[in-house]
């Protein structure tokens, strides 16, 4: 028998023998092949003289004598290719004797001779069967020989796993090590199919319900899945080919690029994380152009104008007197030129650059007959900006980051343009709009109208300038529709209509007065002369071309565009209108009812009272329920003054002939620039409203944030209370009370469950409940400070109401405290409190939550976050990241888009982490104290990791906050670049030790809030205060 079976264990091969399906008696399985496509037989060299001819021997030894040599050739490069990458794979695969011999793979004849021979392998890999036994003789001299290629592997991967061993689920072994148990099933899901996909093994055809014809159908339809394995093949080959090998690995070729994203660990990212600017300003500015090409005094001129720019949104809005417009214009270019000049982000201007906030003056004092010596004047300080302006000052600036970038644009293309046409260029429009626009809107319309006026100008340009850079650029096409009109003979007819429409727009706008003018022929009459072939065949055609081309020169005229836009904001109107879907679906109890029958609603009642309102109908809209109607209040006055502006004065035939064709353009182009205008008012109000309701949002959540810690009776400020946390979750009758004991340190001492914590009624002959006294030992025993309760549901106030009668009953005490007024020793009942569970809500069902407590319970998990909650509840909020935003903080902020939400969400934090400060040592020992770090000025995500990565190098310890920056001499890394650490130094925390302990180094500044950079001053006013020398 062993001249029929290969008995080495080689990769791809069970070695088991096969049964009849009949009698039941073995018979013969034909040998399988090697990796390489070789027959494995044993007593057969593996010498380049065999591979060859065995390669013949599959290929059916038959050869075209017409075949040129040269694809015998390639073919066999190919193969050895193949051959040197297969066998460059199992070398850095670097398996041990332990490692083949486990997944099957022979190693060496002291191995092979070392096992049994009658001894079934069970850990090989899969071997073809049903493939070469259904091969008739008419296929002997086929050319798809069985596992060629890589092809047979990705076949067998195609379909789920057809084209396995239809025999595999009856192979028994004959031995079971312990080490090998269970190892069958592992290999399946690492080792490669090697039986053909083209015949389905039955017992995955009865699993799927399909019969083999049904299965036959389907590969005919869709193929075996190897359809595409040359291009695989070929890619591999290629990469083989340019692949460097002594480039050095990188991330990027091991990870994904979602992965390397969401760890944080592209190249965009490092590069964040070392540059020398605050991660938040980096990544607000990442789509803007960097200032640093500006000379100091062009920045100082952008500035003033920038501040004047933003002074003129802002100010209106403070309701502050009129005489307070120049400080206010002056504090914000303050504000500009720390955040652009020097980097400094809000928080840091705030706390640390309060002076230019604020603007003092001195009023004369009337006379204190009481106090002769009194000044004659008196100081008064007014508040210019809070820390909410700041940010809006920082997206403000982004704002007019886009609208200098965009006017630079046209800038460089109207010089481009004077190049080009010479002195011919002479367009006023462009030197008295551009220097007077104020919004991006005014350059969109300028931008439009240079594309539309010198189309075929800037056309010209972009094919010169590609063929400077020596890029391609196809050739010029054929002339747009409107270079054809402008260059033809129907031009003359659009001449005719005796005004422009720059002159007609500074009609409207009351102006210089332009009056218009009529010709001598009817229109009709005049397009007859003008009839030019191919274009304009008939007079209609001229008509025609001359009227679209005038309309889209109103429609494209800046000041026209300026005009129409400032009359709908000052005069629109909104009106809902159902459509046949909302007409349906809109009943009383649908929360678009309250708009249903909507009209004639301004805009500064959405802006002023209901911002949701107006954000509700274009939510209602874009579910095809309504239609927001935009329209400006006398609308028929509006149009007649118009008509008025563009009709000529004169009184005849022609006159009124030219007349009614011009009030047709006007209605044409009225209803054309509708639709464009209405639509960027729409866009306009509903940022305003969005930015309303997010400005909500953060004000409810500063609220939330800004509160302390649970501060024990008695006790100092900044003492953390020891807390047991009980909740019955949602209270159904057989739920368990779950509860968890959390020490100072954060750390969950001991955990459990009550069932019944009742208190008893002798008198009614009701006995307590089972568990009330286990509850009171445990309190007696542990002595925390407060108990913290919540759910939800209503059982909570009866489990709330239960622990306060036990707390009376017991008498259960909390912490002893020193009374200040006589000194003497109290304590007071143990405090029981019904705490926000929001941010436990969110947690308790969290994967972090299964990572810090993967033993415990959900409704423990909850206990849990409920204890923190009360210790620290900013960390809990922090702790949250992006899951902040499933928090409600007001009932329509799902109106708002996310990253919008986010973005002012995170303002409120940044704010009120840099309050408080960070201790920097505990979030080095304590990850979840670490979740604040991100939010310090000038750090990040990015930039709080690399912190605490160089902290960990330099020890694990911060002595005072000087070491951030690093220190040469006592060979400190700095942790934070200089600008970062200018930006973080006075929120971060160092907790001031003795200075035997600590060293020389430390400094007791270093816990209060005071920068760095004011320590002198600091000194000097205590030292002053003290009476004493510096």
């Amino acid at each position: 028998m062993e001249d029929f079976f290969d008995t080495r264990a080689a990769e791809g091969s069970d070695e088991e023998e096969e049964f009849d399906e009949e009698t039941g008696e073995a018979v013969e399985r034909p040998r399988k092949k090697a990796e390489n496509g070789d027959v494995g037989d044993s007593s057969e060299e593996e010498d380049d003289d065999d591979e060859e001819a065995e390669r013949q021997v599959r290929e059916g030894f038959i050869v075209d004598e017409e075949e040129d040599d040269d694809e015998d050739a390639k073919q066999r490069r190919r193969e050895k290719r193949k051959r040197r990458r297969e066998q460059k794979e199992e070398e850095d695969e670097a398996l041990d004797e332990e490692d083949l011999d486990l997944i099957g793979i022979g190693g060496g004849e002291d191995r092979e001779q070392g096992q049994s021979k009658f001894k079934r392998l069970k850990r090989g890999h899969r071997e073809e069967r049903k493939g070469s036994e259904a091969r008739g003789v008419e296929d002997i001299f086929s050319d798809e020989e069985e596992g060629e290629g890589v092809a047979p592997a990705a076949r067998g991967r195609g379909f789920g796993g057809f084209g396995q061993d239809e025999m595999d689920d009856f192979i028994e072994q004959d031995e079971f090590p312990d080490e090998e148990g269970g190892g069958l099933d592992e290999d399946l899901g690492i080792r490669a199919p090697t039986g053909r996909a083209n015949f389905a093994d039955i017992q995955k055809l009865q699993e799927s319900g399909m019969d083999e014809a049904t299965m036959e159908d389907f590969r005919g339809a869709f193929g075996d899945g190897d359809e595409f394995a040359w291009a695989l093949e070929a890619e591999a080959e290629h990469n083989e080919e340019n692949a460097d090998p002594d480039k050095p690995l990188e991330l990027k070729d091991v990870f994904e690029p979602s992965q390397l994203q969401e760890k944080m660990l592209t190249d965009e990212d490092n590069e964040i994380r070392m540059t020398d600017i605050p991660e938040r300003l980096q990544l607000a500015r990442r789509s803007h152009k960097p200032l640093d090409e500006l000379s100091p005094e062009e920045l100082d001129e952008r500035h003033s104008e920038e501040a004047a720019w933003i002074s003129s949104t802002m100010f209106p809005r403070t309701r502050m007197e009129s005489k307070f417009r120049e400080p206010f214009e002056a504090a914000v270019k303050s504000v500009l030129d720390m955040m652009n000049r020097e980097n400094f982000e809000p928080p840091f201007i705030f706390q640390n650059r309060k002076d230019f906030l604020i603007h003092s003056e001195q009023v004369p004092a009337s006379p204190d007959p009481e106090h002769p010596n009194a000044p004659p004047y008196k100081v008064n300080a007014e508040k210019l900006l809070g820390q909410d302006d700041l940010w809006n000052i920082l997206e403000q600036d982004l704002k007019f980051r886009a609208f200098c970038e965009r006017r630079e644009a046209i800038r460089t293309s109207l010089g481009s343009l004077k190049e080009l046409m010479g002195e011919k260029f002479n367009d006023p429009i462009f030197e008295e709009l551009l220097s007077n626009a104020v919004q991006i809107e005014d350059l969109q319309d300028i931008q439009d109208y240079l594309n539309f006026q010198y189309s075929a100008q800037l056309r010209d340009i972009a094919i010169a300038q590609a063929e400077e850079g020596g890029q391609q650029k196809r050739a010029r096409g054929a002339k747009g529709l409107w270079d054809k009109i402008r260059a033809g003979s129907a031009y003359h007819l659009v001449r005719a209509f005796g005004i422009t429409a720059d002159a007609l727009a500074v009609n409207i706008e009351n102006g210089p007065k332009t009056y218009t003018e009529d010709p001598d022929k009817r229109p009709d009459d005049l397009a007859d002369t003008l009839i030019q072939e191919p274009e304009f065949r008939t007079s209609e055609d001229v008509l025609k071309a001359a009227k679209s081309m005038f309309i889209e020169e109103l429609c494209n005229s800046p000041r026209f565009r300026r005009f129409m836009r400032k009359t709908y904001f000052e005069r629109l109107v909104f009106d809902v209108k159902r459509t046949e879907k909302g007409v349906k679906v809109i009943d009383e109890e649908h929360p678009f009812y309250e708009f249903k029958y909507l009209r004639n609603w301004e805009a500064r009642n959405f802006l002023l009272d209901r911002p949701e309102l107006f954000l509700k109908m274009l939510k209602a809209e874009s579910e095809g329920l309504v239609e927001v109607i935009v329209r400006i209040q006398g609308e028929k006055q509006f149009r007649a003054d118009l008509h008025k502006a563009i009709l000529s004065d004169n009184f005849s035939e022609v006159a009124d002939a030219w007349n009614q064709l011009r009030k047709e353009i006007m209605d044409k182009s009225l209803a054309r620039l509708h639709v464009f205008i209405a639509r960027g008012v729409k866009d306009t109000i509903k940022n305003e409203c969005e930015n309303m309701l997010a400005a909500n949002c953060r004000k409810a959540y500063t609220d939330r944030l800004d509160q302390a810690p649970y501060r024990p009776t008695g006790m100092m400020l900044g003492t953390v209370p020891r807390v047991l946390a009980l909740s019955n979750g949602a209270g159904n009758r057989g739920d368990a009370i779950c509860w968890a004991y959390m020490e100072e340190n954060g750390r969950v001492q001991e955990n459990g469950k009550f069932t019944d914590l009742r208190l008893g009624n002798q008198e009614k002959f009701i006995p307590e409940g089972k568990d009330v006294a286990a509850f009171v030992e445990l309190v007696e025993r542990r002595k925390p400070d407060v108990l913290a309760v919540s759910g939800w549901s209503v059982e909570t106030r009866k489990l709330y109401k239960e622990l306060q009668d036990v707390i009376e009953a017991k008498k259960l005490m909390g912490a002893p405290y020193e009374d200040p007024e006589d000194d003497s020793e109290r304590q007071d009942p143990l405090d029981v409190f019904i705490v926000n569970d929001e941010c436990a809500r969110l947690y308790h069902t969290s994967k972090r939550a299964e990572s810090d407590h993967p033993g415990l319970p959900p409704l423990t998990r909850y206990a849990i976050a409920l204890a923190r909650y009360m210790q620290h509840p900013i960390r809990e909020y922090a702790a949250l990241g992006r899951d902040i935003s499933s928090i409600s903080f007001d009932p329509h902020q799902h109106l708002i888009p996310m990253d919008k939400l986010l973005k002012y969400l995170e303002t409120s934090i940044v704010d009120m982490v840099n309050l408080v400060g960070v201790d920097i040592n505990d979030a080095a020992h304590d990850s979840y104290t670490a979740n604040l770090l991100p939010y310090v000025c000038g750090l990040g995500p990015r930039k709080a990791a690399q912190m605490l990565k160089v902290i960990s190098q330099n020890g694990g310890e911060v002595i005072n906050r000087a070491d951030l920056a690093g220190d040469v001499e006592r060979q400190i890394k700095p942790a934070a670049s200089p600008v970062v650490w200018v930006n973080c130094a006075s929120f971060i925390m160092i907790t001031f030790a003795d200075v035997e302990q600590e060293g020389p180094e430390a400094d007791y500044l270093d816990n209060t809030r005071i920068h760095p950079e004011d320590y002198d001053l600091a000194r000097k006013i205590a030292a002053d205060a003290l009476e004493l020398d510096e």
